[in-house]
């Protein structure tokens, strides 16, 4: 495979920046030597490069490397074959940033050391490729408040809702500047600050638009505050007044605005299917007859919502998806373009993506379910398809357990989805299982690829199991709903059964099976130790969510914050349960109540700054614990909020973890005599 020219171009921003030495010593610090078991950092150090994509005119490559021991963005001119550092951060983040125009960059900066999840936004800028501000888009939505900071999450913010020029001095952004619970939509210059109000008689409480092609305004989807419903309104202009077309109870609307074609009259949206499962498929719409059209996708096993165009040629071409297979071609030539990258790369997940505007050059970001993503450029004129970086070069080294696709039977026949990750190298014929149980836990698990924590776990000798028990979002509305008021019950059976699947098929050893979850992962873990005291041998649970009532009365977490402000909509009465009728109900799943039936040693750990799941939860369970003599080791990272991200705290966990399986998964013969009580054990 040839090397691109951008990579050495790469390489000389760091070794410019002074950080060759730092970089290359640390690489091989945590290169394993031969018969050595890869440390902890080896896969969760964070990556060398990420984030590849191209200018609109495919002209300039960004990239986001690691200068100043921070993540910047670094820019490359492939006429030119020149480079530069775009963003010079020294106490933040390049957090996340898109292509606007040719030459402007929509660039969000945090520190990315700061508590996981809460992420505080220091800066939103347009930035001009020559380094200039164009634009603090944190101050336009707040129209020049004197406010420095934002959080993800906001109650004020801007988004780009449309670009309609290839300058990206023409934009449709949404922000809620006039009323906090909903959204208005303006024509807006990013460089003359200049700005339009396209909805003065918005249909209220809207929380996403949708713009044609030629900037009108034309779609709305409202959720009126306080209320478990949506709507959706069109018009046929800016101009002409709005209609609502539906309305239904929220998540059980029949269609979801995704874009319009360049027709401007046709709209792609994401509806359920009238079938088993009712996945969620892309179809066109008429929206002037208020009419569903021919169906274009549906995926056999997850839900299509996306839609992506060939702006060039202005046609529709493809349709992502979670699948393994990961995209859905429309267009026949593209269709074509993937299986010639698939055949140069064999056994890869090929993601392909370019400029805005032209077509000429694609970056692919090519990964397996045991490599981390590599970066190539093809350059459709020559057919020249060039390496040009890494993600994380050192696990090269290592030979990575495969992440594989899998289903299992629950006890009520429902078909139930994951991944599975068994030790390369050893039989898979009783060994040792660990749980990987997912948070949300209505959310859209972790899909294919690679992903560290199970890699790191295999490497350890571990099989891993993510179940995606139903709740889970991604493989249909009836598997999503299948999971309402069901924390403890058949949520937690999905997760018993795999393990018994497991068992059964001689993979895994019966007796050395841990829970691993954070969140309601970690609630799930704390559960399954008093539901099934006899079938687990340890669990670790962090950030763990240990009393459902709690989830309603602890004033000061977020749900309730959302709850109180009339701003939420997936309320968790629908989700949990009322704890005004149902208090016997939570009481009886919640491990508060529950902690006399715990056999398994634990390990807890918690953020002190958590707001999502707070402290109180943490605490209630180990003085539980306490009272009933239980062993468990204990935790506590002060300045973490929902997970922890500072690298400090992260590998002090990580080696928690690790010594905690090594010990509690054992064979049974080399376990040492159990300690009751509490222990804070060194890392």
């Amino acid at each position: 495979m040839l090397r691109h020219p951008a990579a050495s171009l790469l390489a000389a921003l760091i070794v410019t920046s002074g950080l060759a030495g730092r970089v290359n010593a640390q690489t091989s610090a945590i290169a394993p030597t031969a018969g050595a078991m890869p440390s902890v950092e080896t896969f969760f150090q964070r990556p060398k490069y990420s984030r590849v994509s191209l200018s609109p005119d495919g002209k300039l490559l960004a990239a986001l490397v690691p200068i100043n021991e921070r993540r910047n963005l670094a820019l490359i001119d492939l006429d030119k074959h020149s480079a530069t550092v775009l963003t010079n951060l020294r106490e933040q983040d390049v957090y996340d940033y898109r292509w606007v125009g040719n030459r402007l960059i929509e660039v969000s900066t945090a520190n990315l050391a700061d508590e996981s999840g809460a992420i505080e936004l220091k800066q939103r800028m347009l930035i001009d490729t020559d380094g200039r501000v164009v634009r603090d888009m944190l101050r336009a939505a707040l129209r020049e408040n004197t406010r420095d900071t934002l959080y993800l999450g906001a109650s004020t913010y801007m988004r780009i809702v449309a670009v309609l020029d290839k300058a990206g001095e023409d934009l449709v952004v949404e922000t809620n500047d006039r009323s906090r619970f909903g959204m208005d939509a303006y024509r807006f210059n990013p460089r003359t600050a200049a700005r339009t109000l396209l909805t003065g008689d918005s249909p209220g409480n809207v929380k996403q638009f949708v713009s044609d092609h030629d900037g009108q305004v034309r779609v709305a989807v409202s959720v009126p505050r306080g209320q478990v419903k949506t709507s959706l309104w069109y018009r046929k202009s800016n101009d002409d007044p709005w209609k609502k077309l539906s309305e239904s109870d929220y998540e059980d609307e029949e269609i979801r605005p995704l874009a319009f074609d360049y027709d401007n009259r046709t709209l792609y949206v994401s509806a359920r299917s009238k079938g088993e499962g009712r996945r969620f498929g892309v179809y066109a719409f008429d929206p002037d007859a208020n009419k569903l059209g021919a169906l274009v996708y549906e995926n056999p096993t997850v839900d299509a919502d996306r839609v992506i165009f060939d702006r060039s040629t202005k046609k529709l071409i493809g349709i992502p998806d979670d699948s393994t297979d990961g995209m859905y071609w429309v267009d026949p030539q593209w269709a074509a373009i993937q299986k010639s990258i698939d055949g140069a790369l064999p056994g890869m997940r090929n993601h392909l993506s370019w400029g805005r505007d032209a077509t000429d050059r694609i970056v692919v970001t090519s990964e397996s379910d045991s490599t981390s993503p590599a970066y190539f450029v093809l350059d459709r004129k020559t057919g020249r398809l060039e390496e040009l970086v890494v993600s994380r070069p050192w696990l090269d080294k290592l030979k990575l357990a495969p992440r594989k696709f899998v289903r299992y039977p629950a006890r009520d026949g429902l078909s139930i989805p994951g991944f599975l990750t068994l030790p390369a190298g050893v039989e898979p014929k009783k060994l040792p299982l660990v749980v990987m149980i997912h948070g949300g836990p209505y959310v859209e698990a972790h899909g294919s690829g690679y992903d560290d924590f199970p890699a790191f776990l295999a490497s350890r000798g571990y099989v891993v199991l993510e179940p995606h028990f139903r709740g889970t979002l991604g493989y249909g509305d009836a598997f999503y709903k299948a999971g309402w008021r069901q924390w403890g019950l058949a949520m937690q059976d999905d997760v018993t059964d795999g393990v018994r699947w497991l068992i059964d098929s001689g993979r895994v050893d019966a007796d050395r099976v841990c829970l691993l979850g954070a969140s309601y992962g970690g609630y799930a873990t704390l559960w399954g130790l008093a539901k099934e005291p006899k079938m687990f041998r340890c669990g670790v649970a962090y950030v763990a969510v240990s009393d459902l009532e709690m989830m309603f009365d602890v004033g000061w977490s977020d749900f309730m914050n959302a709850e109180r402000g009339g701003d939420t909509t997936r309320t968790l009465t629908r989700w949990i349960g009322d704890p005004a009728t149902d208090r016997d109900k939570m009481r009886a799943v919640s491990p508060l109540y529950h902690a006399d039936r715990i056999q398994a040693p634990l390990l807890l750990a918690y953020g002190a700054a958590d707001t999502r799941v707070p402290l109180i939860h943490g605490e209630r369970m180990r003085a539980a614990l306490d009272r009933y003599g239980k062993p468990y080791e204990w935790v506590v990272y002060d300045d973490e909020w929902h997970g922890f991200n500072k690298d400090e705290n992260r590998y002090d966990f990580y080696r928690r973890v690790d010594a905690f399986l090594a010990k509690n998964l054992a064979p049974r013969a080399t376990v040492a005599a159990t300690v009751v009580g509490r222990v804070d054990p060194a890392p």
